[in-house]
């Protein structure tokens, strides 16, 4: 099969298909802004109907971060001192925070939102313990304040969990148990209100992984498969304010051994970010070195941290260098490596991309956002969506390859377009603003009015029909019911080895192997629930996720732990029912993040019995008299002397 894949390729470049290889050159020293990463600066307010601001009347300072150290996030941290014993926050003070997140659209930036009740004046003063709110008054605050949160969703990166102790750090409490490292029913109460309050697609941080493990229940950290679901484990994230100031961070961890791992692999898939509060300038010189600084974060995949505190600390990092390097590398810092795209595609045909994308960034991205190649001409854009998801671009130098077939819509005019790859911000009121844009780290590539990066390719569109077809091993997409396996695969992610003449192999099992994926052009002439079964070989178990393209149907398989060869039959139940006849593209992707699941085939057996050639029916649309038949495979409906497809369509 890898022997007929090369013949294949070669035969497409001769035949014009492929435009070939562009191999792009990395921009490894500039510092540019990016959205949802980098230094931060701190805002707060204590917050009243004579001072309801954060953010506003901070305009200039925050374009001077801008300007001097490319920030796209500020901390923005309100404490509600003021209304600690009071139930209700006035009308004007709720509505002040519309207007500080509104100041941050205007400017292109994002905030961390952080509320809090006490600052570093313990206000009972008594055993150290901070006078914040009792739970039911800050119950009745995230309540007001939950309608405001969620209108601004889309310029909050992400929140902090706040509210109990001095600085919302959870430690210092007068209502929450003082000075305790674990979660008590009070703080679960309370954390079960704020992930209610918080928009869905935001995560909430905390303060020390053992509030995390104790609210879950579970040691266990975070999957590739539990990832970016509505869930707690997926949207509790983390925060450390006392980076390097001992190996255990002042209390972050209790047991570095494990909980530096779990941290380790949970900032995957949740942010973390932080300050540091290292006041000594010997400790600094020991702790906050190049060496430990960039190991720490790159090992723990940091995306941001406070530039003014400590100054100790900052002022360190400026001396020696290791600044400007975190200013490239907090977060995420993508880019191209090279690119093969077709150089001629027809009106409703396939454009195919294949993109290599190097992450040298310390972490990956977290919020949802799509990408797009996107079709250029003067003024004329047309955005095509890519189905790979930025989000499992891996950190610290990790290659991700981006191999897909893309449909030109009928709709695009026949000409030349120059291409471009497009990451906006997946929300409609930041999308066509070029600040929330994502900037590839090459030369030359960036277009700061539009957002987009050059790919340095073009593509001529011809009027439908007229474009070179890819060489299909097999000719027509399966007709379903079938077994699909090497023998009549259309596509596949990346260069799998195969394990032998029958499998698809999706590991190595040191990898991060989620992304791998096999595809088929499928023929569904027959809707209905289909009995999906597999053959494989499953050394760890597997678990797969079955998908047809341009439709919401998709069933994930079970997890087994099976081991050596394995046959499923009958594993579950895949309802096609709703969907219409027609060709799609079925993809199985492998989303089990370890072992070395071997792929041999999947089979779809239709549950029940296939239409006969000729079938009787009585319907309101097809009143007595029409027939179901079956036509060069087709099911049509015969009525009289005319045809009808099933949902109406006169057949000429």
């Amino acid at each position: 099969m890898r022997h007929l894949l090369t013949t294949l390729t070669a035969l497409c470049l001769a035949s014009g298909l492929f435009a070939g290889t562009v191999t792009y050159t990395a921009d490894d020293n500039t510092i540019f802004a990016n959205p949802e990463r980098g230094f931060i600066t701190m805002l707060t307010g204590h917050l009243s109907t004579q001072h309801k601001y954060a953010v506003k009347g901070s305009e200039s300072t925050l374009r001077n971060k801008q300007s001097s150290e490319k920030m796209s996030i500020v901390l923005v941290h309100y404490y509600l001192d003021n209304y600690v014993s009071t139930a209700t926050i006035p009308s004007t003070v709720l509505n002040a925070f519309d207007e500080d997140m509104q100041v941050l659209r205007n400017l292109g930036m994002k905030a961390i939102i952080r509320f809090s009740y006490a600052d570093g004046t313990y206000g009972s003063g008594k055993n150290e313990s901070a006078h914040d709110a009792p739970l039911n008054i800050v119950k009745q605050h995230l309540a007001q304040y939950k309608s405001h949160w969620q209108a601004n969703s889309d310029v909050i990166f992400v929140f902090q969990a706040g509210l109990i102790g001095a600085w919302g750090e959870w430690y210092y409490s007068d209502n929450f148990g003082n000075k305790t490292s674990t979660i008590n029913t009070s703080r679960r109460a309370l954390l079960d209100t704020l992930l209610q309050t918080v928009p869905a697609d935001r995560c909430v941080q905390i303060r020390t992984p053992l509030f995390k493990t104790g609210y879950i229940g579970s040691t266990a950290p975070l999957t590739r498969s539990e990832a970016y679901q509505n869930t707690p484990k997926a949207r509790i994230a983390h925060h450390n304010d006392a980076f390097l100031e001992n190996y255990g961070d002042m209390g972050t961890y209790e047991d570095t051994a494990t909980q530096k791992p779990y941290i380790a692999q949970e900032t995957l898939y949740v942010p973390i970010g932080g300050e540091s509060c290292i006041l000594d300038d010997a400790v600094a010189t020991t702790n906050a070195s190049y060496e430990k600084t960039i190991a720490e974060m790159s090992r723990l995949h940091w995306t941001f941290i406070q530039s003014g505190y400590s100054t100790v600390v900052t002022d360190k990092w400026r001396q020696n260098g290791t600044f400007d390097e975190l200013n490239r590398r907090m977060g995420y810092r993508l880019q191209l490596v090279s690119g093969t795209y077709s150089n001629q595609v027809a009106q409703g045909g396939k454009l195919s991309v294949n993109l290599s994308i190097r992450n040298t960034g310390f972490a990956p991205l977290y919020n949802e956002r799509k990408a797009y190649i996107v079709l250029k001409s003067g003024s004329n854009t047309y955005p095509i969506a890519l189905s790979s998801d930025p989000r499992a671009w891996l950190p610290n130098g990790a290659v991700s390859t981006v191999n897909e077939q893309l449909t030109i819509p009928s709709s695009v005019p026949t000409g030349t377009y120059q291409l471009y790859l497009h990451l906006p911000d997946l929300y409609p009121s930041l999308a066509s603003n070029p600040a929330y844009a994502i900037r590839l780290a090459n030369t030359g590539l960036w277009d700061a009015t539009t957002g987009m990066n050059a790919l340095n390719a073009s593509v001529v569109v011809t009027a439908g029909g007229d474009d070179p077809q890819p060489i299909d091993p097999e000719g027509d997409a399966v007709v379903l019911p079938a077994t699909l396996n090497k023998a009549n695969v259309s596509a596949y992610s990346d260069d799998m080895s195969w394990y032998n003449t029958d499998y698809f192999d999706f590991g190595p099992e040191d990898e991060e192997n989620v992304g791998r994926w096999a595809e088929w052009q499928v023929e569904l002439r027959y809707p209905g629930n289909y009995i999906v079964s597999t053959t494989g070989n499953y050394p760890n178990g597997h678990q797969w996720q079955l998908s047809l393209t341009n439709t919401t149907a998709m069933y994930q398989l079970p997890e087994t732990w099976d081991q050596g060869e394995v046959t499923e039959t009958g594993a579950a139940v895949w309802n096609l029912g709703a969907l219409s006849q027609g060709t799609y593209t079925l993809r199985a992707q492998n989303i089990m993040a370890w072992g070395r699941p071997k792929l041999k085939s999947i089979t779809l057996s239709y549950d029940g019995v296939l239409p006969t050639e000729i079938e009787a029916i009585n319907t309101p649309s097809h009143p007595s008299g029409a027939k179901k038949v079956l036509i060069d495979g087709r099911l049509l409906i015969l009525q009289g002397d005319k045809i009808f497809t099933p949902d109406g369509q006169e057949v000429k």
